[in-house]
């Protein structure tokens, strides 16, 4: 079946593995987005779906959004099926409605919850139970259109934006060929979204300014989650002694320690930082000061980073 595949990062490159391996697809091109500066460098850099696919010789293709592109791309490749994930562009309604099986988009939420860009980081900012799959046919809409399949996943209390990621792509992997198959073969009744019970997410939600820590107004759960969710990137940071301080792994800590919220507090060979709820701190298990390498909190503490204890943070 002559397949389109459209998709960005690394995990878009994990469906368009399984696609290209499977000799039912054939993969005739791929669409992603154009290569583009990165890094402090600024060193001009291919996408992950763009490495692969030109290392498997699939023809790569990019719209910069521009609706015209999306119609040469149809009249170049006349896809049969068309499947997405993580993209991030606006698909124009004639390219949606062309393939004769649809567009199928994969969306790492339990939809019509978590709509948009960042779903695994907002499910663990909001203390979600579980979390999901959707393999959906696309809409005009912002993640709106019928769903196929739902695929459950519970989040762990330990889980990070990064292993929560990694096992939802990982049943991905699994569950896509059989979910497309039973499609493609008539045995998949669609079913509408209850589009009332629609709830959004967006990239600036997880942007650097949304990242810092507000010790007197987040509580401490919240913190807490979002160290594990802002995980790989921007990375939940509050400034201190005039430097920025990123944390990669933290915990909550029964403490009785007195002092202001966010204030810097070395107890029994921890880093701890008090937080607005009596009684709670939040203890740093890994960390990167501004300027200097990621490292433990034990190691921090040994090498006189922290020399200042009960330090008032430099904002709250």
């Amino acid at each position: 079946m002559r397949t389109v595949f459209l998709g960005t990062p690394w995990e878009s490159v994990e469906a368009l593995k399984v696609l290209h391996e499977d000799p039912f697809f054939e993969i005739v091109s791929v669409i992603t987005s154009p290569d583009k500066p990165v890094g402090r460098k600024q060193v001009v850099t291919k996408s992950e779906v763009k490495v692969y696919a030109e290392e498997q010789k699939i023809p790569v293709e990019h719209t910069e959004g521009k609706k015209e592109r999306y119609i040469e791309i149809l009249k170049k490749y006349k896809p049969e099926i068309v499947v997405c994930k993580a993209f991030g562009e606006i698909i124009p309604k004639e390219f949606i409605s062309y393939p004769k099986y649809g567009c199928i988009n994969i969306h790492f939420s339990i939809l019509p919850k978590y709509r948009g860009a960042v779903p695994i980081q907002k499910a663990i900012l909001e203390g979600e139970k579980e979390t999901g799959i959707t393999i959906m046919l696309m809409s005009e809409g912002l993640d709106e259109g019928d769903i196929l399949k739902v695929f459950k996943e519970k989040i762990r209390e330990d889980d990070s934006n990064i292993s929560l990621r990694k096992r939802l792509v990982e049943k991905g992997n699994t569950v896509l060929i059989p979910t497309l198959m039973d499609w493609i073969n008539g045995e998949i009744v669609p079913s509408k979204q209850d589009h009332s019970k629609a709830t959004y997410c967006w990239q600036k939600e997880t942007s650097k300014e949304r990242a810092e820590i507000h010790w007197d107004s987040y509580e401490p759960e919240y913190i807490e989650r979002m160290v594990r969710a802002l995980l790989p990137w921007p990375i939940a940071w509050s400034m201190w002694n005039g430097k920025r301080i990123q944390i990669f792994d933290a915990e909550i800590l029964s403490c009785n320690e007195q002092g202001l919220p966010g204030e810097l507090i070395i107890k029994n060979d921890s880093l701890l930082f008090k937080t607005k709820e009596k009684g709670k701190c939040i203890k740093v298990n890994e960390l990167k000061v501004e300027g200097k390498k990621r490292i433990s909190a034990t190691e921090a503490l040994r090498g006189g980073t922290f020399a200042q204890a009960h330090s008032k943070p430099d904002s709250v």
